[in-house]
């Protein structure tokens, strides 16, 4: 609460008599009423106290409030304001507090932002483009990266702040304690296998303690897996580090003002406004990466530019419009928005393109220009190339452009605030059976029933047919066979192909590159039982890539194991990059797929007028908690199936998209969808096959199209998903 106030140059010092949340609000968001007759104030909803003698109340005086914690130490918060006199209350002056007011455009009305990126050109056949930069921008470059290395050495300097032992102290004990033992070791004799490599990441300008703790870990690691140190070192590393402990206190202050010190920086080398954020958002993201990416102490901060440096050359301008922003029709308009103006579409035949077809065609062509206000009255104007691979969306607002050369590279990108249809939920939901089921043509991941007409519509992976072209595709499928590539490395990927047989699918060829590298270690360890017989360790049998690995330190004096594990070893790694590279590449052509069939689903309900759908939530474990555990094989191929087709994934991509279409996705809790009879809620005993005969109405049910119906009556009546739940079985 607030215990009293006094006035200290023209300051007033609310003091509190404990700190809390509601007296902190109170001060920094509550009304403040003055009562001129009483000489009392009130913050928020607190008890009023009195007034200091010496402080002049009077309507339009400007007061400036300090908050004093109970300890006399001030506190970051203050706050300051007009007093204002109401005519039917002349005896009581407010200053008006911090009230919530409902947003212009809210997130429940559909409204988000979108980042539309396009392509931008300094010079492109029929445009009139500043192939050079003119000067304004090359002087905007440079305060760029002088800001940048402003910032990297204020944030260096500030992380050695935080070592309690000087970066050259490490650095000699790195050289004069650590190198030379390790070479020593190395030249002993004997060490052709056991060669121990330095350091990297102690090697490096300005190594930290936790450089250290990381090379007592690698020694302790070795130590573990039986292979030999160098004697004594692992203790005299961890008798060095453990004299010290890191204080991170300067770090956690520059991270807490940094905002303030970028502006500081700024403000003294003169950067606009346009200028500042792309500098400092680049160098944000930096920090905020080493986060994600859990770096050590001394990896992944952001480094000086120098100027064969790779990054060197980025730069971006960052034009903020207001909080509304502007009508993004203005961009077609001769006017354009503030900073940016578009010229008038080319035509293909101007820019040495006349027989464009397909996408190409569409993408739109034209001359953008940049005018902002510089020194000394001028404008700064800059004529580039744009490439819109899409229109704007109409009745959207643009809230900021940014103009990023980044890489190589010159991109516009376009902030801007559009509504997205509004999800309104009917009363008949569609349902989706998400599943993992192998048909002849490939797998049936998904299984769509709509309401309005009594729809459905089955999402399959097909691993026959070959990608096609765009226009030609199948909604609801995912065409997985084999690709061009695919088709002139068929030999490579599959030994025992023939020309004139089928080309192996992306499933079949998985499966394959994995066989091979299991038969290439079992032809190894093979061989190793051939040549070592009972000297073999007990584990041997169970030995995986790391097993090997061991028996060849344990036998590296006998050049039979050498070999034979050496050819292992060399086939293992080749055809481990052959197997990750395409895995790689089947995976994205599925994620793609994804995105094509989770359109397809929307624009489907869309235009039956379905905006709601059900999904069951325990979709992920329902197969393979329902199989008979002496079944292994069974059990194997469907987590087989579920891992190549990802499920999961396509369900992620399903909801983000229906976002942009209005419509809304539920998740039920309901058990025996499959099992229980759409025409008469019968409980019939589960069954590996497709379809099966109702024990009680006798009728034909298949069983994905069954549990599709299921999801959509349950969710209409969550009566009759508990009443499947706990039912009996017929």
């Amino acid at each position: 609460m607030i215990d009293r106030l006094s006035l200290e140059d023209s300051v007033i010092h609310v003091h509190v008599a404990t700190v809390s949340l509601r007296a902190t609000k109170s001060f920094t968001h509550g009304t403040i009423v003055f009562d001129v007759k009483t000489r009392t104030v009130t913050f928020g909803k607190l008890p009023p106290i009195a007034v200091p003698e010496e402080l002049t109340l009077a309507d339009g005086t400007v007061l400036k409030f300090q908050l004093v914690a109970p300890d006399g130490t001030l506190s970051k918060q203050t706050r300051s304001g007009a007093l204002k006199a109401k005519e039917k209350q002349p005896d009581f002056l407010r200053i008006a507090g911090a009230s919530k007011t409902p947003r212009k455009f809210p997130a429940e009305d559909g409204w988000e932002n979108a980042i539309y990126k396009y392509r931008a050109f300094f010079s492109h056949p029929g445009l009139k483009t500043d192939v050079e930069l003119p000067e304004w921008l090359k002087g905007s470059i440079a305060r760029q990266r002088a800001l940048w290395n402003r910032m990297a050495w204020l944030c260096r300097e500030t992380r050695l702040k935080c070592s309690p032992v000087p970066t050259d102290k490490i650095v000699d004990f790195v050289q004069n304690a650590i190198l030379p033992e390790i070479d020593a070791f190395n030249s002993a004799p004997g060490r052709s296998r056991e060669r121990m490599k330095h350091p990297a990441k102690l090697k490096i300008e300005t190594p930290g303690l936790d450089c250290l703790w990381g090379f007592v870990g690698e020694l302790r690691a070795r130590t573990g897996k039986g292979r030999a140190v160098p004697a004594g070192l692992l203790d005299k590393v961890v008798e060095f580090a453990q004299q010290f402990k890191t204080d991170y206190t300067p770090f956690n202050e520059f991270i807490a003002g940094f905002q303030a010190i970028a502006e500081r920086e700024a403000a003294a080398l003169g950067l606009r406004h346009f200028e500042i954020r792309p500098t400092v958002g680049a160098f944000k993201a930096v920090l905020d990466r080493r986060k994600t990416t859990k770096a050590h102490w001394s990896e992944g901060w952001p480094l000086i530019k120098y100027p064969d440096s790779p990054k060197a050359a980025n730069w971006g301008l960052h034009y903020h419009l207001n909080k509304a922003g502007v009508d993004s029709a203005l961009l077609e308009r001769e006017e354009g928005i503030p900073g940016l103006s578009f010229g008038p579409r080319l035509k293909p035949a101007d820019t040495g393109h006349e027989k464009l077809t397909g996408v190409a065609a569409k993408r739109i062509l034209r001359e953008a220009q940049i005018s902002i206000s510089g020194d000394n009255d001028e404008r700064w104007t800059f004529h580039f190339g744009v490439l819109q691979h899409r229109p704007l969306p109409p009745n959207s607002h643009l809230k900021e452009w940014k103009l990023i050369f980044q890489g190589g590279a010159l991109w516009l990108c376009l902030v801007v605030e559009l509504q997205r249809p509004v999800p309104v939920p009917g009363p008949h939901p569609a349902g989706l059976d998400i599943g993992w089921r192998r048909t002849e043509e490939g797998i049936r991941f998904g299984t769509l029933y709509e309401p309005a007409t009594k729809t459905i519509r089955e999402l399959t992976v097909d691993l026959q047919k070959s990608p096609c072209d765009h226009k030609d595709r199948v909604p609801f499928r995912i065409d997985l066979g084999p690709s061009r590539w695919e088709m002139r490395n068929a030999t490579e990927l599959v030994p025992d192909w023939k020309p004139g047989q089928p080309i192996p699918s992306a499933f079949e060829t998985r499966s394959v590159l994995q066989i091979r590298r299991d038969r290439i270690k079992e032809t190894a360890k093979r061989q190793l039982r051939e040549h070592l017989g009972e000297r073999l360790p007990v584990w041997f049998d169970k030995a995986g890539r790391r097993g090997l690995l061991k028996l060849a330190q344990d036998f590296k004096n006998e050049s039979a194991v050498c070999e034979i594990l050496n050819i292992w070893q060399q086939k293992d790694e080749q055809l481990g990059k052959l197997a990750s590279m395409y895995f790689d590449r089947s995976t994205k052509r599925i994620e793609y797929g994804h995105a094509q069939v989770a359109h397809d689903v929307c624009r489907f309900l869309q235009q039956k007028g379905v905006m709601r759908l059900i999904v069951e939530t325990s979709f992920l474990a329902k197969v393979s908690q329902h199989q008979d555990n002496e079944d292994l094989v069974s059990i194997e191929r469907s987590q087989k199936y579920r891992q190549f087709v990802a499920v999961g994934k396509f369900l992620a991509a399903l909801k983000n998209t229906t976002r942009k279409y209005g419509i809304v996705v539920e998740t039920v809790n309901a058990m025996n969808t499959t099992r229980t009879c759409q025409y008469c809620n019968a409980l019939n005993p589960r069954t590996e096959e497709e379809q099966f005969t109702c024990k009680r109405c006798g009728r034909q049910v298949q069983q994905d199209h069954n549990a599709a119906v299921n999801l959509s009556r349950f969710g209409s009546d969550p009566v009759l998903a508990e009443m499947a739940l706990h039912a009996d079985e017929v």
